[in-house]
């Protein structure tokens, strides 16, 4: 146990704190969950879309039963593990917002406490509270844990096989643990299951726990001749390959089915040489520590990014530079601080193969966990030495310039997200607010209307209303799998133009099918929404406007 911790807490003191930390941590990410983000982001959209269709017909949207390795999703084959955490949730109360943020925001919650469980496994209870504080408040947690994208399970699945190693006395800690194979077995079996997540946690987690058994091998080392060791590894890697063998397989044997996304996104070119490619990724691996990511800028996308911040707040800095330098001192004695410093050094691995159009915040997340520990770590091992030395007077100085700098900053981020990010016009049209309001307006008079025609055209390439309007809506999945349905899918994203009666087409388009309507020999109720730049349709029925005041969606309520 590291010095910072020498000093007993009493078990009492330590679950009171933990409480205390817990509840602000589900405060923060529970309240308001379905208006902040404000709208309904397509990535969220179609997670919840192709559960909907799994609870009721046993096929996701595009007919397949029950996938395993992948989903198609927009165009892409996204993993399928969050859409399998919304099926209790929608199984309970529907599809709706909250069912779809509602896991996000729980799995955040949950590695709250883990952070601190294994906290205190490797340095101590003290340290264990710290980090679990920092994470409750870190504002990359707090968004990434609001939305329904499969991201956002990203630290608690590569956090959970950590601390199921711990539990099951593999090696990590500094304390000596009793192996047990049954637990071992369970951990594996957890290890691979964690893997069916978010990409990035399939690159960052076999990266981790393989680096990690490197500098700790001496620890793995004598696992094997002590009493009842060698069953708990056996037990450990034989449920690990039983459950992430198969998704191994798939993407060594058809990289261009589960990695359909990726492939199209590699920061080489295709004619670059290896040496190159090599250059590349490790270039961009190490432009992650840059403090304009780590702590200015973090991510250019606002649609999924409260810009302009960092990954991680900017007291960090001297939070982690003092860790560094406690894991530096203990580096030759202690396996927990070589295992987090082999975290620290990979966390940016699930963002080093692809492009984004700046540094990807929801891959790195992946790897947030070790950069929060180990600025708790230094803080611990900071006060714990003021404390020791007896500097009480510089301890209450050092306590209160910490919580000065963090309190205004924290509140600073938490209403730029809270408050300021809806009112920004591309946060408003690339979550769909508009969409989404439209849909609102239609829903009671959806009964008694007998086409719907859309706007196809967004603010990015890959703008796709059909999805948000199948869970705006509450769209029938049984429908789905018989009504007539017309996509492209010759691009990198799939462009419905038409399901059942609903028509996603613009200009001329939208002409051809307007006549189309007119000329079936019957009365019908049209429902337009139509952009202000496009043809009116008459007086409109209603008219969404953005925060602004300007005008949106006009909504046309026709008669042919």
């Amino acid at each position: 146990m590291l010095a910072s911790d020498s000093a007993s807490m009493s078990a009492w003191h330590v679950r009171c704190m933990l409480l205390v930390v817990l509840l602000g941590a589900g405060l923060l990410r529970l309240a308001a969950l379905d208006e902040v983000p404000p709208g309904l982001h397509q990535d969220e959209a179609v997670n919840a879309w192709n559960a909907y269709c799994l609870l009721h017909t046993g096929r996701d949207q595009a007919g397949v039963s029950w996938p395993i390795f992948y989903t198609r999703a927009l165009g892409e084959n996204r993993s399928t593990l969050f859409m399998y955490t919304l099926l209790p949730f929608q199984a309970l109360a529907g599809m709706n917002t909250w069912t779809m943020r509602l896991p996000a925001a729980l799995a955040g919650l949950l590695t709250v406490g883990l952070l601190y469980h294994v906290g205190r496994r490797l340095f101590g209870p003290a340290t264990g509270l710290a980090a679990a504080a920092l994470l409750a408040i870190n504002p990359t947690h707090i968004q990434l844990t609001r939305w329904g994208h499969e991201a956002a399970l990203n630290p608690l699945l590569t956090l959970a096989p950590l601390a199921a190693l711990l539990w099951a006395g593999l090696p990590g800690s500094d304390r000596d643990a009793t192996p047990r194979p049954r637990r071992a077995a369970l951990a594996g079996l957890l290890t691979g299951l964690c893997c069916y997540g978010y990409p990035a946690v399939r690159l960052f987690l076999p990266a981790f726990l393989a680096a990690s058994a490197a500098v700790t091998w001496r620890s793995w080392y004598a696992l094997l001749t002590a009493r009842g060791g060698r069953r708990t590894l056996v037990a450990y890697v034989l449920t690990l390959a039983a459950t992430a063998g198969p998704l191994a397989a798939m993407h060594v044997l058809h990289p261009e089915a589960i990695g359909k996304r990726g492939q199209t996104t590699w920061i080489w070119s295709p004619d670059d040489p290896p040496a190159t490619r090599v250059a590349k990724v490790l270039a961009r691996h190490a432009s992650h520590f840059a403090p304009d990511f780590l702590f200015a800028a973090g991510d250019a996308d606002e649609t999924a990014w409260t810009v302009p911040f960092g990954l991680l707040p900017w007291y960090y800095a001297p939070l982690l530079a003092l860790g560094v330098g406690v894991c530096v001192a203990r580096w030759r004695r202690s396996p927990a601080v070589r295992l987090l410093l082999v975290g620290v050094v990979l966390f940016p691995v699930g963002d080093a193969l692809n492009w984004h159009i700046s540094l990807h915040a929801l891959r790195s997340t992946a790897g947030l966990w070790p950069l929060v520990l180990l600025a708790a770590l230094g803080l611990t091992a900071t006060l714990g030495a003021l404390a020791r030395r007896r500097l009480r007077a510089s301890l209450a100085v050092a306590v209160i310039g910490l919580l000065a700098i963090i309190v205004p900053q924290t509140v600073a981020v938490l209403q730029a997200y809270f408050q300021a990010r809806a009112r920004q016009l591309p946060v408003y049209y690339g979550t769909h607010t508009d969409l989404v309001s439209a849909c609102a307006w239609l829903r009671p008079r959806l009964s008694d209307v007998d086409a719907v025609i859309c706007f196809a055209a967004g603010p990015n390439p890959g703008y796709t209303p059909y999805i948000v309007m199948l869970v705006a809506l509450g769209h029938d999945p049984h429908a789905w799998h018989t009504e007539p349905r017309e996509v492209d899918t010759t691009g990198a994203w799939d462009h419905y133009r038409r399901y059942g009666r609903f028509y996603f087409v613009d200009g001329a388009a939208r002409a051809a099918v307007l006549a189309e309507l007119r000329a079936n020999d019957r009365p019908d109720r049209v429902v337009i929404f139509a952009r202000p730049d496009q043809d009116a349709y008459g007086p409109p029925a209603a008219s969404i406007r953005t925060p602004t005041g300007e005008p949106a969606v006009l909504i046309y309520d026709c008669r042919l």
